[in-house]
């Protein structure tokens, strides 16, 4: 079994007296669409804060100068078999997360070259009526009083 960390950001803005979260469109390995958020493996001697705001920056050009993390929000642990790896094994992965404003500046510029197809802004109110890998109902109901 392999052990990995990542961290992901959920990234949100205020718009218009709305709270939005950045999705951003990724194309899978089955050629499927789906949405998810801005996230990557922690590199060596990076702290994961620093990881959910560096990808932030690489996956949707989100300069840091505009972002602000307001908070942890929790760390997640999931095991997964990587059938995308030639020898299938099996990932143990924590994943921590972020709640990160951002007082934009210009849209997201999403990287064509990692698969990414596009972005949607979605209205903290619909998010429960996506279909998502994980539970960003569950996250965005618990920390409510944070999207400051």
């Amino acid at each position: 079994m392999k052990f990995e960390k990542s961290s992901w950001g959920v990234v949100y803005r205020k718009k218009d007296w709305k709270i939005e979260i950045l999705l951003l469109k990724w194309t899978n390995s089955r050629n499927e669409d789906e949405y998810v958020l801005p996230k990557w493996k922690i590199e060596e001697d990076e702290i994961a804060k620093d990881t959910a705001l560096r990808e932030i920056w690489e996956e949707a050009w989100l300069y840091e100068s505009d972002l602000e993390v307001i908070k942890f929000i929790t760390k997640l642990n999931y095991t997964f078999c990587a059938s995308y790896l030639p020898w299938r094994p099996f990932i143990d992965k924590d994943v921590y997360l972020f709640l990160v404003k951002y007082n934009w500046s210009r849209e997201p510029t999403p990287r064509i070259e990692e698969r990414f197809t596009g972005y949607d802004w979605i209205n903290i109110r619909d998010i429960s009526k996506l279909s998502l890998k994980f539970d960003l109902t569950w996250i965005v109901s618990r920390n409510k009083t944070y999207f400051i």
